[in-house]
């Protein structure tokens, strides 16, 4: 049992679900597997985490691949590690004392060849996706794309597919008029934020405003907030803390029951960055120089015990640690 739940009996036996694990080849250091940083998630208490199956600009081909490669990437490291569709399989693999994943796209582009696409990668397992990543596609535009042109017709269809099939639609990475737009929409499932945090505490592009918080809300979404420190504005050991901030400020909007987390750890050790200095357009502004600055697996018991000083009682941190999660971002 990790640390931090061995000192809190109310938090012993919660799950603990991370929205969103980017694991693309394109990112990852020489001799990196998946396996190793999985099990470093598990030996801190973590239960659930979603895996980034295609992302940016990739096609249906790329996605494909990057699931294969996943799939075997989990299959080789024991079977301490599984795969899950649904909240009552995650919480089954956490009885049994294993690790589940499951699978997202940041990015709709694998879509783009044909919408027929939607049905048949959420048949493979992918249960929610990006609409656009950053820039624009021929769905939606991204958070970075300066004339803010929301939804495209094209991506409102794609929406309709999507919700009828049951993949949930993601707005983080997108633009704010995309966001509102889709949010508008009359869905069986509310769209998420799966990993977004509060502009108004770090006035920062990826971010996400107070109107957008709002209108989730309303929805009856769900927010996820990520330790990424460019997007917090601090580094290293401050993580945490800020985190507790963006959610403290989140829930302050949309209520303390709709949010949750989405940590985008990005295993970057020893890699040159080269995926950042080859496509700098991708991330025009915002983005420092390498190295950057993430959560770490190890400082889940520094995150609870900032969710405790921020004010957050035990039943409202077992929510946001994966309770909410469970009810609010996976598909029906």
């Amino acid at each position: 049992m990790a640390e931090w739940r061995k000192t809190r009996p109310d938090l012993a036996d919660a799950i603990v679900c991370d929205g969103l694990l980017p694991w693309a080849k394109d990112f990852l250091p020489p001799g990196a597997r998946l396996g190793e940083q999985l099990a470093r998630f598990r030996a801190q208490g973590c239960d659930h985490i979603s895996l980034t199956a295609a992302a940016g600009a990739d096609g249906p081909v790329e996605a494909a691949a990057r699931l294969g490669f996943l799939r075997r990437e989990i299959a080789a490291a024991g079977d301490w590690l599984t795969i899950a569709v649904d909240a009552a399989s995650i919480r089954q693999a956490k009885a049994q004392g294993r690790l589940s994943v499951s699978f997202h796209f940041q990015s709709a582009t694998p879509f783009a060849p044909d919408l027929d696409l939607v049905e048949a990668f959420r048949a493979a397992g992918i249960d929610r996706a990006i609409l656009a990543y950053n820039e624009a596609n021929s769905f939606a535009d991204g958070c970075h794309e300066p004339r803010n042109g929301g939804l495209s017709a094209l991506g409102r269809r794609l929406i309709a597919r999507m919700d009828a099939c049951g993949m949930r639609v993601d707005l983080s990475h997108c633009g704010v008029r995309t966001s509102l737009d889709a949010l508008e929409l009359d869905l069986a499932a509310p769209p998420i934020f799966s990993h977004s945090n509060a502009r108004a505490l770090f006035d920062h592009e990826r971010n996400i405003s107070d109107e957008q918080i709002r209108a989730c809300a309303v929805r009856g979404g769900y927010i996820g907030v990520n330790g990424v420190g460019m997007f917090l504005g601090v580094a290293g050991p401050q993580i945490p803390q800020a985190m507790a901030r963006h959610l403290a400020h989140i829930a302050a909007l949309a209520g303390p029951d709709r949010i949750g987390l989405g940590l985008d750890f990005m295993f970057l050790a020893g890699s040159d960055y080269g995926f950042y200095h080859a496509a700098k357009g991708r991330w025009p502004r915002g983005y420092p120089e390498p190295p950057w600055d993430f959560f770490q697996p190890e400082q889940f018991g520094d995150l609870v015990a900032a969710l405790e000083a921020e004010g957050f009682g035990a039943q409202e941190i077992r929510g946001i640690l994966g309770e909410n999660y469970l009810r609010l971002a996976l598909p029906s």
